[in-house]
């Protein structure tokens, strides 16, 4: 090597001496300038979000002032039902984790202060100084752990979904047992009435001299249980529209009224369960779709546990005091940090998820399994439910008949009064029947719908809730 060359060289390695240092403190220099502006900005950006979810908490519920169907009533529900909000902030949290795992892709910056108390080395340099460091940093977990997050959002939209579906479902059979009670309260009424006549008539045989003390007080008794069960009636109505204020977030003491007219019509609407496939109803399932999330979760947590045998990875500047140069200098540090052996722990964690897989893999057949078997059990109770309601249709209309000739006898002078009064209680009894053969098998086509998943998939579109 020529002189000239060394000492090129060495002019070099002096400039690089002098100008590193000079670097890295403007380098430092700015960004303890920038960290403030940095927190501000945050600040600033999470400020509105913060401030739009405590107004949500403010807005007060919408009371209806016009009779509510059932579709209406399941809107209004999505907009202010208490039951929806756990499930529905859940969603939020879950999306900030992913955010959270997004941002384990870059690496923490962490600064660090120093104030030297005394110089015990007579250093020329100022007492003060600044490291910085990413401290811990994974990359290759955090791109790993970023599926596992968004799949975890997705559970948390199905636990919603599930939660609107319950609602949903709620609200269908409180407008189903409105509608069959207040029919029924209408038999209880008529059946008050004829209590009424054939208690008059046992009182006046009696007064007359020709029946009985006990004739009155069976007909009395009678007259009582009719009453009690009309009474019970509107009991248990307003059980059910209470319930249902709860499920639109109303208080008890705010009126609601609801539009009954073609009830199951509003419930079902378009739903005919013999022409719904099953392979519809697995594809709808909120179950199962939870269920092969966690098949992908699983899987994730495989990977994962492969991806503890990857090292980890720091980096840092540091200002140390050199004896050479009698000053502080600053000393860029990288470095990682490789497992080399753990006595077999990341080799059992492997083991441990693989089975894992195949267990969550057989749950999910068997939650499979289980619905068809629901799938097909449902469908064989509503048709014989539906086999039970033609049944009853023609127990009503021989008691229709029977009645309407009763009427004819007595008009004709032919039938004592208490076999025509009988005669009627018999008709009125079957239609009694008949109206909760009615409700039993409209509740089973419900539930049905629900089970299948049109229910909610009429009035929810999942997609305004994926990320």
């Amino acid at each position: 090597m020529s002189c000239a060359m060394a000492i090129s060289l060495k002019a070099d390695q002096d400039i690089l001496v002098t100008l590193i240092p000079r670097l890295l403190r403007n380098l430092a220099y700015i960004l303890v300038r920038l960290v403030p502006l940095v927190l501000v900005l945050l600040c600033v950006l999470a400020s509105p979000g913060l401030a739009a979810d405590e107004n949500e908490e403010d807005v007060a519920p919408i009371v209806p002032t016009e009779p509510l169907k059932f579709d209406d009533a399941l809107r209004l529900t999505l907009q202010q039902s208490p039951q929806l909000v756990s499930s529905a902030v859940e969603i939020k949290v879950k999306r900030l984790d992913v955010w959270d795992t997004r941002a384990d892709l870059l690496p923490d910056f962490y600064l660090t202060s120093n104030i030297r108390l005394n110089n015990p080395d007579d250093r020329t340099s100022k007492p003060f100084s600044f490291n910085f460091s990413f401290g811990s940093y994974d990359p290759i977990r955090a791109y790993f752990s970023i599926e596992s997050k968004q799949l975890l959002t997705d559970y948390a939209v199905l636990e919603h979904l599930s939660v609107i579906d319950d609602v949903f479902g709620s609200i269908g059979k409180v407008y189903m047992t409105l509608n069959f009670l207040d029919k029924l309260k209408q038999n209880y009424v008529k059946g008050v009435e004829l209590a009424n006549q054939n208690k008059a008539f046992a009182t006046k045989r009696y007064n007359e001299g020709w029946g009985l003390a006990l004739d009155v007080l069976i007909a009395d008794k009678a007259l009582k249980e009719a009453q009690q069960k009309r009474d019970q009636a509107d009991s248990d109505r307003l059980v059910a529209l209470d319930r249902l204020k709860g499920f639109l977030g109303l208080m008890p003491e705010q009126a609601v009224t609801l539009d009954l007219k073609d009830a199951r019509k509003q419930l079902l609407r378009d739903f005919d369960f013999r022409n719904v496939s099953l392979e519809y109803a697995i594809e709808n399932s909120i179950e199962l779709k939870q269920r092969r999330i966690d098949v992908l979760l699983q899987k994730d947590k495989l990977t994962l546990a492969y991806a503890k045998y990857f090292p980890q990875y720091s980096f840092g500047i540091n200002r140390e005091y050199s004896s050479r140069s009698n000053n502080d200098v600053y000393m860029a540090t990288i470095g990682f940090v490789v497992p080399l052996w753990d006595w077999g722990e990341r080799y059992r964690n492997v083991v441990r998820e693989k089975r894992g897989i195949r267990k969550v893999r057989a749950e999910y057949r068997t939650k499979t399994l289980e619905f068809r078997s629901d799938f097909l059990d449902m469908r064989n109770d509503a048709l014989k439910l539906a086999t039970n309601l033609k049944l009853a249709h023609n127990e009503a209309e021989i008691d229709a008949l029977k009645k309407q000739k009763a009427e004819i006898q007595f008009k004709s002078g032919s039938l004592p009064f208490p076999e025509y009064i009988g005669a009627l209680q018999d008709s009125l009894s079957a239609r009694t029947v008949l109206l909760s053969k009615e409700f039993e098998y409209d509740l089973k086509l419900f539930e049905f719908r629900k089970f299948t998943g049109h229910l909610y998939t009429s009035y929810v579109d999942a997609a305004q809730y994926s990320h």
